[in-house]
């Protein structure tokens, strides 16, 4: 599993047909401790930028980190 820190987020209340049923949800930029960044969805409470996250799965392609 992945494990990074916040580097940007923001909520989505305006998704694409495939992800409507989820809005309103949190989309993160993951700076990765093993180099990179990564686009993912947020699983469960809230992150804030700065925060450690983990990588808990992967949802049709789409990755899904939580606060840890």
């Amino acid at each position: 599993m992945q494990t990074g820190t916040v580097y940007t987020e923001t909520i989505v209340h305006l998704a694409p047909e495939r992800f409507a049923a989820d809005v309103p949800y949190q989309v993160i930029i993951v700076v990765l401790d093993s180099g990179g960044r990564i686009t993912a969805r947020v699983d469960g409470d809230r992150v804030s930028i700065g925060d450690h996250v983990v990588e808990t799965e992967n949802r049709e392609g789409v990755p899904v980190f939580r606060k840890l």
